[in-house]
């Protein structure tokens, strides 16, 4: 990437073009509907009233330069724009959440006037995703090390929910305090999730049915909160585990003692990082 340096501690260039080569794949899978889900999810996330506080405010001639970076032919004009404003001095709390927050508000605007199209605000929310992502290392980690804690969910509309519930009893009697969501809407995980503390989040589904739903849980969490690490396991990985891996998740486990290795070493790289 010309301009933007591979080693650039502000931004991941190889997870830049990583999650924008995934989702465009993942995309490729989904019916349109699904695909249009995700864009307004990406929409939302960024664009929440929480996140309007900032007293800095990007100028306005800033916001629609950023948008039709985001739009252009070039996949990674956006993430040099927002290299460039870094390099020229705004804080990473600006650029993540008030650039991001405004592109987000301005391309809704744009597509809901109909001056852009479905194919132009997918490709500029695939690109504010993996903006996002990119920058997901410097977001600090607020958890507690001393407390294993996690919270195991069940894809919205998944009915076959053992699994999860054994999951949860297992990592119970391994020490670990887990919070099981089973039954609950996307919006509804959603808040919990939002409200908690809790870095690791363990998803559940049973088959390839729930790729839309999952897709989508996996997008809102990413934003939601990034510094959060998301692991899939389920009936789903013998039929779509390609698929799901397209979602940049932290890992797959199809038995219990896959998941406790994966969560319990990312749980010690993440109390190493506190110490």
């Amino acid at each position: 990437m010309q301009g933007v340096g591979q080693h650039d501690v502000q931004f991941d260039v190889d997870l830049y073009a990583k999650s924008q080569a995934n989702l465009r794949r993942l995309k490729s899978r989904l019916p349109t509907g699904s695909v249009e889900d995700l864009a307004r999810e990406v929409l939302s996330r960024l664009n929440r009233p929480v996140l309007q506080k900032l007293a800095e405010h990007p100028a306005p001639d800033q916001i629609n330069a950023f948008c039709h970076a985001l739009l252009a032919d070039d996949d990674q004009a956006g993430a040099k724009f927002i290299q460039e404003v870094r390099r020229a001095g705004a804080s990473v709390e600006v650029i993540y959440l008030k650039y991001l927050a405004d592109a987000a508000c301005q391309l809704g605007r744009w597509w809901d006037e109909d001056r852009v199209s479905f194919t132009d605000v997918t490709r500029g929310t695939s690109r504010l995703y993996a903006i996002m992502h990119a920058m997901r290392h410097q977001v600090p980690i607020t958890a507690p090390v001393t407390t294993k804690s996690a919270h195991f969910v069940s894809v919205p509309g998944e009915t076959h929910t053992l699994g999860v519930r054994m999951a949860a009893d297992l990592f119970r009697r391994e020490g670990w305090d887990v919070t099981l969501l089973i039954g609950k809407t996307h919006d509804e995980l959603m808040t919990e999730i939002g409200q908690s503390r809790s870095i690791v989040i363990g998803m559940s589904a049973a088959g390839g049915h729930a790729l839309d739903a999952l897709s989508k849980l996996v997008v809102a969490l990413r934003l939601e909160k990034p510094e959060a690490a998301l692991f899939v396991s389920g009936q789903i990985l013998e039929t779509d585990a390609e698929t799901v891996a397209l979602m940049d998740i932290d890992g797959m486990a199809h038995d219990f003692e896959t998941a406790q290795a994966l969560i319990e070493c990312h749980w010690d790289r993440i109390s190493n990082r506190r110490n």
